[in-house]
């Protein structure tokens, strides 16, 4: 059966029960918009695959691996959803829209640096992630924003994050999306404007712009390994 069709599933499913329920088929059916028999011959596929188990007159629930695959697929629709209306402007039912298409075909490594990109918004998802950013890992990040650097400190880029997304496309524009490293080679005043190295480009940003970018220092060790 096709990929995306069973993804579906595995997705519904999750939306019904949070992870920790049980879904009936004639619920799944419902929600699905499809019949019974159709619920039932997916579920079967499903259990073959470890994804779901099924109890007779009770229904179905994920698995482990199942919720890991459920819980991924989610977040891919959330981060999908979140750059359409956010970074390109769309509607929110067409972004919906468009998310639920491009969530089965979108690779985990582009997920991720979108989300990056648009400044890991940690939620209950991310637990499943392939590769969990340090804003949803234990312990404290050394991430900060780039405008409390101190001169020379040096980071590279974790995130950019603004209520104003023109702010994120310029940032984005200009060089400055994550992995980069870079260092505040000048401060101009308190409040006031920095020059940023980056490579070797100086780049003069005003101060709340220097805000919108989140760095993850990098230790003296790091510097010296590099």
């Amino acid at each position: 059966m096709a990929t995306a069709n069973r993804e579906d599933y595995i997705l519904n499913i999750l939306r019904i029960t949070e992870g920790s329920g049980v879904a009936k088929t004639t619920e799944l059916a419902s929600y699905m918009n499809v019949s019974p028999a159709s619920v039932s011959e997916m579920v079967k596929v499903l259990a073959s695959e470890g994804l779901v188990t099924y109890e007779k007159y009770k229904g179905m629930s994920l698995t482990p691996a199942g919720l890991d695959y459920a819980r991924q697929l989610r977040k891919k629709h959330h981060v999908l959803e979140t750059f359409l209306t956010e970074y390109l402007n769309t509607d929110h039912e067409t972004a919906h829209e468009e998310a639920c298409k491009m969530e089965h075909t979108i690779s985990d490594e582009t997920a991720i640096r979108m989300c990056n990109m648009m400044g890991n918004r940690v939620d209950s998802d991310c637990q499943s992630c392939t590769s969990k950013c340090k804003a949803a890992s234990e312990g404290v990040p050394q991430i900060l924003p780039l405008n409390k650097l101190a001169i020379n400190e040096v980071g590279k880029i974790s995130h950019i994050q603004s209520d104003d997304s023109e702010i994120v496309k310029k940032l984005i524009t200009m060089g400055f999306v994550p992995g980069r490293e870079l260092h505040v080679d000048t401060i101009m005043s308190d409040g006031g404007p920095r020059i940023i190295k980056m490579g070797d480009a100086s780049i003069a940003l005003e101060y709340r712009m220097a805000s919108c970018i989140f760095v993850d220092l990098v230790s003296d060790e790091e510097q010296a390994k590099a």
